[in-house]
């Protein structure tokens, strides 16, 4: 059974910020997933694998992190980069990618977001607030 997407953005949904137009990039996929109890994080990881491999073949991906909550947290952030919102849009449909995700234990949540890189003057660099 493929996980449940839940949305993580009060104005705007996941599936919005992909086919955001016009395409912009790099953008980052911040994913916080949330882990059933009882879940064996071996298996769980070795599907997160599988379907990270998939996608680092994809055109525009440039790279991925998982990170684990300290402690006894029930939760994994995805941190991924990728050259556009569109290139991930179709990383993300590619059906050797689905596939692998229908792995994933029932009763897992992803709450996915797209960003970009925001300028904040003489702290960090990236796009203007407009």
């Amino acid at each position: 059974m493929p996980p449940l997407h839940v949305q993580i953005d009060r104005s705007t949904t996941f599936g919005a910020q992909l086919s955001h137009e016009p395409t912009t990039g790099p953008v980052v996929l911040m994913n916080i997933i949330s882990i059933p109890p009882g879940t064996d994080w071996a298996a769980f990881l070795e599907t997160w694998r599988q379907s990270a491999e998939v996608l680092k073949k994809a055109p525009g991906y440039i790279s991925t992190q998982l990170h684990r909550a300290i402690g006894d947290g029930s939760f994994i952030i995805n941190y991924a980069v990728w050259e556009s919102n569109e290139t991930l849009k179709n990383g993300l449909n590619l059906p050797e990618f689905r596939k692998v995700c229908e792995d994933f234990p029932e009763g897992t949540e992803f709450r996915a977001s797209v960003s970009e890189k925001l300028a904040i003057p003489g702290v960090c660099v990236g796009t203007p607030l407009a």
